[in-house]
């Protein structure tokens, strides 16, 4: 596994249990509380953040931005 392939796995995860929290026929739905107050989660590419390093940015309701920066240790 490469860091991209985490950040696309972590983004494609959260971005289910968002949109699964709007319909309750959705199994991801039943993980909806582990996203209360998220709106967005991208990666750094897809924002035209400028570096080449993987991550996500992370947008809250509230319009807050939290970077997560995804780094092989090993």
């Amino acid at each position: 596994m490469t860091t991209r392939d985490l950040q696309d796995q972590l983004r494609d995860l959260l971005d289910d249990v968002l949109r699964g929290r709007d319909d309750a026929d959705d199994p991801a739905n039943d993980l909806a509380d582990h996203v209360e107050g998220l709106r967005r989660i991208a990666t750094y590419e897809e924002v035209g953040m400028m570096t080449t390093d993987p991550g996500l940015v992370i947008t809250t309701d509230d319009g807050q931005e939290f970077q997560v920066t995804i780094v092989q240790s090993r």
